[in-house]
């Protein structure tokens, strides 16, 4: 299994599946999505097959792999219960096992309610200079914050952002961690996921969900071809889909992914995916076009 989830969640995921089938054995690989995307390009291109099923937070690179013919075509009985919109065109490669939606959160220790961000435009206020957090460019769901709020506030939102020297991490707990700890005082990319585990461990964090909407990826599976279990690969693919499946992937700690299927229940805080005002990238064409654009921005604005 390869997976752009943090170690614990990958894990977590593997945990769900072997619950319901403890004979399967299983292993993963995880890495951010651009990281991990590369990774199973060179792997195939010098003739290794190696990985079953991948998980990917980014539809980009999910679609130019179905182009690539990555994916082994199998349309699961599970299919049924998703729209059109959450399934590969035609049905049959992928499907969004859920969705990562991301606001602005903060330290309350260190900042009162009423200095809090409210909006996006807040997030590149002076005041943050030096304890603000980001992701790195191998995020899928930095990419698309960078597009959406690119869209909507132009390209010299992003300039005004780099010059707070933001500090830029792996992955969704390092940020919530540095942030419970006050090493940073904001995040401008705070996972509700994150943010729903962090609080309830009793972290001193607090959201904001900004007026435009939260932005958000969704997280995107399919079976490999050429693997080397085609059928546990597609008996897992039946069970992401499943409402156990995506029970577990809604409610495990490590997870907390809101689920796009149409029967799915609510989130453990009560709050159903479809409550929330979403940001997606309005052209998924575009934004994938503009995949080296930001890189190069993103890039720059951390120095690398």
């Amino acid at each position: 299994f390869y997976c752009h989830e943090n170690e614990a969640g990958t894990a977590g995921i593997m945990e769900g599946f072997n619950k319901y089938f403890p004979k399967i054995k299983t292993s993963y690989v995880r890495a951010q999505t651009g990281a991990l995307y590369n990774k199973i390009l060179s792997e195939r291109s010098a003739g290794r097959f190696d990985v079953d099923v991948i998980q990917l937070s980014d539809l980009a690179p999910a679609v130019d792999f179905q182009k690539k013919g990555g994916y082994e075509f199998y349309v699961s009985p599970e299919s049924q219960a998703y729209k059109a919109d959450h399934l590969s065109t035609p049905n049959g490669s992928f499907f969004w096992t859920g969705v990562d939606p991301a606001g602005i959160a903060y330290n309350t220790d260190k900042i009162a309610a009423a200095d809090a961000p409210k909006g996006w435009q807040d997030i590149v206020n002076p005041r943050w200079k030096g304890s603000i957090s980001c992701k790195i460019v191998a995020s899928g769901l930095q990419f698309v914050q960078w597009y959406t709020l690119r869209k909507i506030y132009g390209a010299g939102f992003w300039k005004e952002f780099a010059k707070l020297n933001p500090h830029a991490f792996d992955s969704r707990v390092q940020l919530f961690d540095r942030l419970a700890k006050g090493d940073d005082m904001i995040t401008a990319i705070g996972e509700y996921p994150a943010y729903i585990l962090f609080k309830g461990k009793g972290a001193k964090v607090a959201f904001v969900a900004p007026p435009d909407g939260l932005v958000a990826t969704p997280l995107v599976v399919g079976a490999v071809n050429k693997a080397p279990h085609p059928e546990a690969s597609k008996l897992f693919v039946d069970w992401a889909m499943s409402k156990r499946g995506q029970a577990w992937y809604q409610s495990n700690p490590n997870l907390y992914y809101g689920s796009v299927r149409t029967d799915a229940p609510p989130m453990p805080t009560g709050v159903r995916l479809a409550d929330l005002k979403l940001l997606y990238p309005a052209d998924w064409d575009d934004y994938a076009a503009n995949r080296e654009v930001f890189a190069k921005e993103w890039n720059g604005m951390l120095g690398l």
